[in-house]
């Protein structure tokens, strides 16, 4: 992830300027935040991701285990994919930060973290702060983690679910003991609602269409004889 400041100069939100003209900038901008040099070394909690997150997210993008052992020389003994490996399965690789797709606008997303306490402190108690916009509802299950000098690895599940029709939501969550702060961006994606760019000839039968990404688009607007923003449904 890259890091940068969150706001401009001024204290204010950050613009960024694009072909198409300025938008406000998000996660995918200015990254995860501005590291620092002192608190990497004191974390508090960290994802923990083992080799074999690594080969199930091969997994889960579509490698087979042919084309894996090209990429990763040694395998752990007895390692197969798992059966119902999909693309949504990378949403559950146990890294700092969440991307999850939802298909539509009923649809509830879950997926699951597990932190590891290295802190100074071995009895620690974590309290969740959820920061979301209010088109997203996002639920933390637990909301406190209590680790102990025996309980070293807890686990949490977050629940989504969009209530608009946004495109692109962004979040945070920050596990807090009052002096540790670990945060984990996320984004929602909601391709049920993207736009389509359609561009028409002269006669009103459509030549091209292609989905319109926020600012960007993968459409040419330079050849473009009629363009019209339209939704999935009318096409």
């Amino acid at each position: 992830m890259t890091t940068a400041f969150q706001e401009s100069n001024l204290k204010s939100a950050m613009l960024i300027n694009s072909a198409y003209g300025k938008y406000l900038a998000t996660p995918y901008d200015f990254g995860a935040g501005v590291a620092t040099m002192s608190g990497p070394l004191k974390p508090g909690l960290v994802y923990e991701t083992e080799i074999t997150d690594y080969l199930q997210f091969l997994c889960s993008t579509g490698y087979n285990i042919s084309t894996i052992k090209l990429i990763s020389k040694t395998l752990p003994n007895n390692f197969s994919c798992p059966t119902n490996s999909s693309a949504e399965s990378v949403s559950n690789m146990n890294y700092p930060s969440m991307a999850i797709s939802i298909s539509t606008e009923e649809e509830t997303k879950q997926v699951t973290r597990t932190l590891t306490n290295i802190g100074e402190e071995e009895e620690a108690v974590y309290t969740a702060r959820i920061t979301a916009p209010d088109a997203l509802r996002v639920r933390v299950t637990p909301k406190t983690l209590k680790f102990t000098s025996r309980v070293k690895k807890l686990s949490y599940q977050v629940t989504f679910k969009a209530t608009s029709s946004e495109r692109e939501l962004f979040g945070l969550i920050t596990w807090t003991n009052g002096w540790y702060k670990v945060r984990s961006p996320f984004v929602v994606t909601s391709p049920f609602n993207t736009k389509l760019l359609v561009t028409f000839y002269a006669n009103g039968s459509i030549k091209k269409k292609c989905s319109f990404l926020g600012p960007y688009n993968t459409c040419s607007l330079a050849t473009t004889r009629k363009n019209a923003m339209i939704d999935n449904s009318a096409i």
